[in-house]
């Protein structure tokens, strides 16, 4: 009856939680101190410290300590865990085996659990037991009673709070004893009979289960998680500061349908999201709010009015500002496609109402809102290089205004004679203001380094 009374005992292999534990614990026993001291550092509770602590380089540190977590991970020290781990885990397979209901097939009134009437045991027909004698002997092939038993039975004993689950002894003796069937391959023998098959045989279910990658990819996938997280506020902080810098009070939010508020249904389905929605938005009120007006102005006087002794500059920073202005219409027919009489607004809504209960729509929707942000994109990237240019000549100027002789402009005292504020000032102003911009842009488009 030992077999029966076996699930009862290893309880705890049964419990989730458990599992989770032993998994760890197995681990754990197997690795070295410096291995085990990064573990601890990349703790939730080791990480939350350093982060409350505002430890210097922060992120470097947390990936410095995950690529030595991942070296310190390839040694024969991992394999053993491994073996371990999959001894325990064909000790699961073998203590959670049906042993009552292949009883019953001997005893029908035998209940589960009842370790003190005798069993009353009749010949049976051999057909009806082929299942489960199939699936015990798929189970046998796992056991060897010169494997490490005993640490396998410490991490067991540890994770129930100091209990043997059965003495060591107990299970020694059982193994040698199904080392004694397993040799004398009577059950095979039964089986091949049972079946009418003589060449029978029967694959061994052996665990391969690489406890050591499954956990580093976990233990990886929490870090870099706890790294995009922080990297992402960190670029969010960054981004409020430069939007402040930038656009002051003015709402930088101009567009009516690709926004990042429109776009919430779509995150909140679990759908592709308008992933350059503030980029687009921030690009659009720059144009409104600066190269419409402040840097137009600015541009008239100092390419209009200007004699640049240097023809090819006036017309880079010329080109590069126009072609800018003229992106303005692409922003706005983009934003157009998603109203509610464009080419693509109709086809969206109509999909998002039938997405619930038809899952085919979520290709579709994905689709129609991967095309526009790479249309957004598209935009962003093409107007990008051109704003850097306009900067670039900008900052040409504020150093010529500052030289003696001045080079590449000859009438400096005429421009500032005709603009309502000191033009040198101006120029600063609107070096700064694009500077300041650019790196908005480039934090708000460029992926999170984790």
């Amino acid at each position: 009856m030992i077999f029966v009374s076996l699930s009862a005992s290893f309880k705890i292999l049964k419990e989730a939680d458990r599992d989770t534990k032993i998994k760890q614990i197995t681990l754990e026993a197997f690795l070295d101190k410096p291995t085990m001291d990064i573990i601890k550092r990349l703790s939730p509770e080791g990480i939350a410290e350093r982060k409350k602590n505002a430890e210097t380089d922060f992120i470097k540190h947390l990936q410095s300590d995950l690529a030595a977590l991942a070296a310190g991970f390839d040694s024969p020290r991992i394999n053993a865990a491994d073996k371990c781990y999959n001894l325990i885990a064909s000790m699961k397979q073998f203590v959670f085996f049906d042993f009552c209901s292949l009883l019953r097939k001997f005893d029908p009134e035998m209940k589960e659990g009842d370790f003190f009437s005798q069993p009353k045991l009749a010949s049976v027909d051999i057909s009806i037991l082929t299942n489960e004698i199939s699936t015990f002997l798929s189970i046998l092939p796992s056991f060897d009673p010169d494997d490490d038993w005993k640490t396998v039975f410490e991490i067991l004993k540890y994770c129930k709070g100091g209990t043997d689950v059965i003495s060591l002894a107990q299970w020694n003796s059982m193994l040698m004893g199904l080392k004694d069937i397993k040799q004398s391959k009577i059950l095979d023998i039964i089986d091949r009979i049972a079946t009418g098959n003589p060449i029978l045989e029967i694959k061994a279910t052996i665990p391969h289960e690489s406890l050591s990658a499954s956990w580093l990819e976990n233990k990886t996938h929490d870090v870099r998680k706890v790294i995009s997280g922080y990297a992402g506020s960190q670029r969010d902080a960054q981004m409020r500061t430069l939007e402040q810098v930038v656009f002051g009070p003015l709402a930088t939010t101009r567009l009516t349908y690709y926004t990042s508020d429109k776009g919430k249904i779509l995150v909140d389905k679990g759908l592709e999201e308008y992933l350059f929605a503030p980029s687009l938005n921030h690009l659009c009120a720059f144009i409104q709010e600066f190269l419409s007006k402040e840097i137009h102005e600015l541009c008239d006087i100092l390419l209009v009015r200007g004699q640049w002794s240097r023809i090819a500059a006036s017309r880079q920073m010329s080109d590069g500002f126009h072609k800018v202005m003229d992106l303005a219409n692409n922003i706005t027919r983009l934003d157009d496609s998603l109203a509610e009489d464009g080419s693509e607004g109709p086809r969206l809504r109509s999909s998002l109402l039938r997405v619930d209960r038809d899952k085919t729509q979520i290709r579709y929707i994905n689709s129609i809102v991967e095309g526009i942000n790479t249309e957004a994109e598209e935009i962003i990237k093409e107007a990008m290089p051109h704003i850097i240019i306009v900067g670039k000549h900008f900052k040409m100027l504020m150093e010529d205004y500052d030289k003696k002789p001045q080079e590449l402009i000859i009438n400096w005292k005429e421009l500032a004679s005709v603009s309502r504020m000191p033009i040198n000032q101006r120029i600063i102003e609107a070096y700064k203001k694009i500077n300041y911009f650019v790196q908005l842009m480039t934090l708000g488009t460029q992926p999170l380094q984790t």
